[in-house]
């Protein structure tokens, strides 16, 4: 039933991407949830990129299913067309062309879709990439005026906006096996290769960190502790981000996308998120409390009359508790992407640079999340 299922399902999207000329496939290896596809279409000048809910690697491997794919991407369509009312706030994303959500009670399934720019220039950005701090200056600006914007919707509009994305995705996600499969990748070398005591002792907390109990916490923090929530992104790493590389090896913020994991939440799952994975452990170290009073500042400027939706003091103790679960995801889900990568290059130099990079930034993650379970 399964496979008859599947079938029908990629052949859905086959006959969907059969209607565009297809220049290439763009998604292919740097996302999971859905067809990702540069298109030309005169009627928008060129060269755009089709998006489509759902990927046959997510449906196999995680057992996703079409309420799943459904609910992401209509979620996202909401989000466009959030960002083009408020076109005022000023947030950095691709000119979107056409937005068509997915509709599962239907029969057959209407597939739905979301017709973009295609931004040329860009570099993906992987787990083993770092930015530097004040790289991550207009993104974390861009994401205050994002944040800002959930006061602003009227009733039916927020509505729509999940509140369960952390308990039902991560839950989705971080199953026994799952989990039993991405913190194996610690056995051998890499855990070897981690200088720090303490950073190999924190492996074995992984598997606790990441529990339906407490992503339920989490996922319902503002009721808990009183900070009010805000319109988040969900998955505000760095590999939704879209940055232009130079010629000197700076790196300039272009765009965000990816907007299938919003939701109602505190401001702090997106900080966290964004600084765990954009950066060093040094530079994140040094760098938080600024990065965070720039957020805020920014915040307090587009909020509606200046007033910021919770005090300073809220925001750096809500970063601490979600800074938690984005370490351990780092920590759990990378390793394997990082050790195919590093298998495929070349002994020398530039391999150990590259293991070096990684294992700094594991090594500050997992000592810091085991300082927060010590502060606890």
């Amino acid at each position: 039933m399964y496979s008859e299922l599947a079938f029908c399902y990629g052949k859905a999207i086959e006959e969907m991407v059969a209607e565009f000329k297809v220049v290439e496939d763009v998604g292919t290896g740097k996302g999971m949830l859905s067809c990702v596809q540069l298109v030309f279409e005169e009627q928008y000048g060129g060269n755009v990129i089709l998006k489509i809910p759902g990927a046959e690697a997510a449906r196999s491997r995680l057992f996703i299913g079409d309420d799943t794919f459904c609910k992401l991407h209509n979620t996202e369509v909401d989000a466009y067309t959030f960002l083009q009312k408020f076109s005022d706030k000023n947030i950095s994303y691709p000119k979107i062309y056409e937005l068509e959500k997915m509709d599962i009670s239907v029969d057959p399934i209407k597939q739905g879709h979301i017709i973009m720019e295609y931004m040329s220039g860009i570099t993906h950005l992987y787990c083993y990439n770092n930015l530097k701090p004040d790289e991550l200056i207009e993104p974390v600006k861009n994401l205050a005026r994002f944040h800002s914007i959930g006061a602003e919707l009227d009733e039916e509009e927020g509505s729509n906006v999940p509140r369960d994305f952390l308990s039902s995705w991560f839950t989705t996600l971080f199953t026994q096996q799952n989990k039993n499969t991405f913190i194996g990748n610690w056995k051998g070398d890499l855990s070897d290769w981690l200088p720090s005591k303490v950073a190999r002792d924190t492996i074995k907390e992984l598997d606790g960190l990441l529990t339906p109990e407490i992503f339920l916490k989490l996922n319902n923090d503002c009721q808990l502790t009183g900070v009010q929530e805000v319109l988040c992104h969900g998955d505000y790493s760095f590999h939704n981000l879209l940055y232009e590389k130079h010629c000197d090896g700076s790196y300039k913020f272009r765009a965000i996308v990816d907007f299938q994991s919003v939701n109602w939440g505190n401001a702090a799952q997106d900080l966290s998120r964004l600084f765990v994975t954009a950066m060093s452990g040094k530079d994140r170290r040094d760098s938080e409390d600024r990065l965070l009073k720039i957020y805020y500042d920014e915040l307090i400027k587009v909020s509606k009359g200046n007033v910021a939706p919770f005090t300073w003091e809220q925001l750096k103790q809500s970063y601490t508790r979600f800074f938690q679960l984005h370490a351990a995801i780092v920590c759990t889900v990378t390793p394997g992407l990082f050790l195919v990568t590093l298998s495929g290059k070349h002994e020398g130099k530039e391999k150990v640079e590259f293991r070096n990079i990684m294992i700094e930034k594991y090594v500050g993650l997992l000592e810091d999340i085991q300082r927060n379970l010590q502060a606890v």
